[in-house]
């Protein structure tokens, strides 16, 4: 019996995944050609040629030490090559359907709300609804656009994506296909959630999208923004968020991802605050094999603020990292950051959360807090929460915890009749329940509460 060959050195998988990502995307724009306006090509001559320089993250990157990208570069030129060639949207097969239905009151069963559905990075647009909206207000697909794109998709499409730095961004830019459009003019108000639904279906063979997500709000105006993420099979999704808000402008905007166990995920957000401007942002992550979450908020007009929850859920071999950048360079700037995972069996989970004060800054409010929950003594979380402070007039506060669940929390339950079982999915809820409760969405929020109880349900399971 002849031994397995040697695994190739980390060097030489970062670098022949990046050779045939290259390769898959210069093949992509060649196809796609003038097809697209002449905006979104430089995008994609922009994206590949900064790929090109900066190749896969190595472990030896600061920003990257905590995730496993070796995990996802020994599958990546199969996923890619798999997917790259995909034209239209093809027909939403039975899983891909069941993935959706999975997603409950956010679903295409529901009606009261407007959704875009994209399978594989593709618009599905007889699962779409996107008629009906407010005077002004644009809620649509980038390939629907790209006919006559409208000058303020010229301006921010690519805006803030830090293409030309960031290797993943770099090449969501190289691959843009298609992706959602959100525009608000001044001083509308909106009082029904825009839901952006993406799947990934790799049912019948591995799978690949790079969507693209542009969210502008004028002054004054307000709007409720959902990107769920679902799916079937090994896929490789690699969305990136761009999301400018005007003065005094709010945003509540949630980004649930619960993809296949198979699946590599890795999202880019980043939003630029204008004065008085408000985000609340919440990340959800209860699915896929290795997650990257990352998101850039910069606070550049005065009196603007940023709300930021995360909260997931690992098991077995699964990695979640989640990585905040909360850049405060006005004055009486505020931001709340508060982050919770609950890990089990085998997981790994990151927090990596850095907030800088500026000179110009004064009088920011900056507070925070990560705290993670390990249900098994081979779980691990690495925490890594920073404060760069360059004025001293503020008020700014950090922290962390891990540990497990209070004995003396239990032992009380434990008096009072509940099981072992019972105890320790109560406490559990509990605890995951401080970032649910703080999602606005009731639809969204029942939805994680179910999924939360399934999650403790299918790990008492694994226990026995």
């Amino acid at each position: 019996m002849s031994a397995s060959a040697p695994a190739a050195p980390l060097a030489t998988v970062l670098s022949e995944a990046t050779a045939a990502v290259v390769e898959s995307a210069r093949s992509f724009g060649a196809r796609e050609g003038s097809r697209s306006p002449l905006f979104v090509q430089n995008l994609r001559r922009d994206g590949l040629e900064a790929l090109g320089k900066l190749g896969l993250p190595r472990p030896s990157d600061e920003e990257w030490r905590y995730t496993s990208v070796a995990t996802v570069a020994r599958r990546l030129p199969d996923l890619i090559s798999a997917a790259a060639g995909q034209g239209a949207c093809p027909p939403a097969s039975a899983a891909a359907r069941a993935a959706l239905a999975s997603l409950g009151p956010l679903g295409v069963e529901r009606k009261a709300h407007h959704q875009l559905v994209f399978v594989n990075g593709r618009l599905d647009a007889d699962l779409s609804r996107f008629d009906g909206l407010p005077a002004g207000v644009r809620f649509d697909s980038l390939s629907r656009l790209s006919a006559a794109p409208p000058a303020l998709l010229e301006e921010r499409l690519g805006l803030l994506g830090g293409h030309r730095a960031h290797p993943f961004v770099a090449m969501n830019a190289a691959f843009l296909a298609d992706g959602a459009f959100v525009n608000v003019p001044d001083g509308v108000v909106l009082s029904e959630p825009l839901v952006v639904v993406h799947v990934a279906d790799g049912s019948s063979g591995p799978a690949a999208a790079h969507p693209r997500v542009v969210v502008s709000l004028g002054e004054n105006a307000q709007a409720t923004v959902v990107e769920a993420y679902c799916g079937t099979g090994e896929a490789f999704v690699n969305p990136v968020t761009e999301i400018v808000l005007g003065p005094h402008a709010h945003l509540d905007h949630a980004t649930l991802q619960e993809e296949s166990t198979e699946a590599f995920h890795v999202g880019t957000a980043e939003a630029h605050l204008g004065p008085g401007a408000q985000l609340f942002g919440h990340v959800l992550s209860v699915g896929g094999r290795l997650v990257r979450n990352e998101l850039t908020v910069r606070i550049h007009g005065e009196g603007a603020g940023a709300t930021l929850d995360g909260l997931f859920l690992a098991r077995g071999s699964q990695q979640v990292d989640n990585h905040t950048l909360l850049d405060h360079a006005r004055p009486h700037g505020g931001s709340q950051q508060y982050y919770k995972g609950i890990l089990d069996g085998e997981a790994r989970g990151a927090f990596d959360g850095k907030v800088i004060v500026r000179p110009p800054a004064a009088f920011t409010d900056a507070h925070q807090k990560n705290r993670n929950l390990l249900l098994s003594d081979t779980a691990r979380v690495d925490a890594k929460p920073q404060l760069e402070i360059y004025n001293n007039d503020v008020k700014c506060t950090h922290g962390s915890a891990t540990g497990r669940l209070d004995g003396d929390a239990l032992f009380y339950l434990r008096s009072r009749g509940f099981s072992p079982e019972q105890a320790r999915s109560v406490l559990t809820l509990a605890f995951a329940s401080e970032i649910v409760d703080r999602v606005p969405l009731e639809p969204l929020r029942e939805h994680l509460t179910e999924r939360v109880l399934g999650w403790l349900s299918r790990s008492r399971e694994e226990m026995r």
